[in-house]
């Protein structure tokens, strides 16, 4: 469990050097010799101590995430209850690449006194979906920096999610957009249970639809109908593979869907659309479960993209299974037609991405790929003007090979929407309206 340092073998040397020097020419130095001897033994001892004080420790730790726009606070607590204090140790914190610390140390030195506590702040900035904090590991050291021992796991970390936030202003925008251009669904009678309109009473009526307060004022029977529900389902299928969230922090392909279909979820779940998600990359296919209506359909969507993660262990030869996909992804999709909004890059699985949509249609479901186009000022200015030119050139050469994957897929029929991502969520709206109404 402990390992010597570089300065082990020098500080042995030295003592070496001393003995001899006592032994052959100086008896007067034996002292320090023996000094030098002790110090080493001491420390050795001293670390043995600290390594059973940090086997003992006590970890109280707490992850705070909630939405996109929140910072994600990791505290961990380490509560030394013994009578031996840990004096010099070093810590190191892991977590996933895509994480960014913005307040605190990911590595340092710390000391824990004896029957005391050593509080560790890890301030992240947030993004969207499922990530994870490996865990804290210690490594305890002598004062002398003689020996070291073996890293010592003390929390083993923990996965958090991050919901996406909607814009109340996207929402606006939206709702604003749909009943000025005529796109709002036309409202009609049926079974539901949204008010629709009060008509006069016909033999047959149900009692309780009946309004008593029009028959006290008017002596005349009326009742109120519902609004029939509309059974339209909309399904979202967001690949969170590597390639979705390669970009600038926040504003990767992945972050962006995730973003526009909170949104759009939010609205939908008003319209009175059924409504559920599914999340795709390397590992494999995540279906919440078939559409349903209201609220309950917009924590499913919210739901499937807070599990949006990315597969650390992958590498740039694995793709995502599209074929795999289907067939999770079908077991709960409706009879009837339904809206399939897939958000992903067109490139360079074009053919498996089409042969997917091809499927699909000819269930008759109305299939549309959705590839945000992340524009090149999409990037945080507090970068050095090189990092931001070179990010820049590397989108371009994305886009080029993006808008190649965008053609292949019109030209053979496919339902493309490729525009910015604040425009997105406008596209799709009009696209559910117009077919709807």
């Amino acid at each position: 469990m402990t390992n010597h340092t570089h300065r082990f073998s020098a500080y042995m040397a030295v003592t070496a050097l001393v003995i001899a020097v006592a032994v052959f020419i100086e008896p007067g130095a034996l002292p320090i010799a023996a000094t030098l001897l002790a110090l080493e033994i001491a420390m050795y001892f001293h670390l043995w101590l600290s390594i059973g004080a940090v086997n003992k420790l006590e970890v109280e730790a707490s992850i705070d995430a909630f939405t996109d726009r929140e910072p994600v606070v990791v505290r961990i607590r380490l509560v030394n209850r013994g009578l031996y204090p840990v004096l010099l140790a070093e810590y190191s914190l892991g977590y996933e690449p895509i994480l960014r610390l913005e307040k605190g140390c990911k590595a340092g030195i710390l000391t824990i006194p004896s029957r005391g506590v050593a509080e560790l702040v890890f301030v992240f900035g947030a993004r969207v979906g499922m990530h994870r904090i490996d865990g804290l590991t210690l490594v305890v050291r002598d004062f002398l920096g003689l020996f070291k021992s073996q890293p010592l796991v003390v929390w083993k970390g923990s996965s958090f999610k991050v919901i996406p936030s909607t814009e109340a202003t996207v929402l606006k925008r939206l709702y604003l957009y749909t009943r000025s251009s005529g796109l709002v669904r036309s409202r009609r009678p049926g079974e539901g249970i949204e008010f629709y309109d009060v008509r006069d009473y016909r033999p047959g009526d149900e009692l309780r639809r009946v309004v008593w307060r029009i028959y006290a004022t008017r002596q005349k029977l009326a009742v109120w109908e519902a609004e029939r529900e509309s059974y339209q389902a909309i399904v979202y299928v967001i690949n969170s593979s590597r390639d979705m969230w390669t970009g600038a922090p926040k504003a990767t392909p992945v972050e962006h869907s995730a973003r526009v279909v909170a949104s759009i979820a939010r609205y939908a779940a008003s319209r009175g659309y059924l409504q559920t998600a599914a999340v795709v990359n390397e590992y494999g296919t995540r279906v919440f479960g078939g559409p349903v209506f209201g609220r309950q359909g917009l924590t499913r969507v919210l739901e499937a993209l807070t599990n949006a993660s990315l597969c650390t262990l992958c590498t740039e030869e694995d793709q995502v299974n599209w074929s795999a996909a289907l067939a999770s992804i079908l077991p709960v999709l409706p009879r009837e037609r339904a809206f399939i909004f897939i958000f992903t890059k067109t490139a360079p699985n074009t053919e498996h991405l089409l042969d997917l949509v091809t499927k699909l249609s000819s269930l008759g479901h109305r299939v549309y790929v959705v590839a945000p186009i992340t524009v090149t000022y999409d990037i945080s200015h507090g970068l050095p003007q090189k990092f931001i030119d070179v990010y820049r050139a590397r989108q371009l050469e994305v886009a080029a090979e993006e808008l190649k994957g965008i053609e292949l897929l019109r030209k053979a029929g496919v339902r493309v929407i490729a525009v910015s991502p604040q425009l997105v969520a406008q596209r799709i709206v009009q696209a559910l309206e117009l077919i709807s109404a």
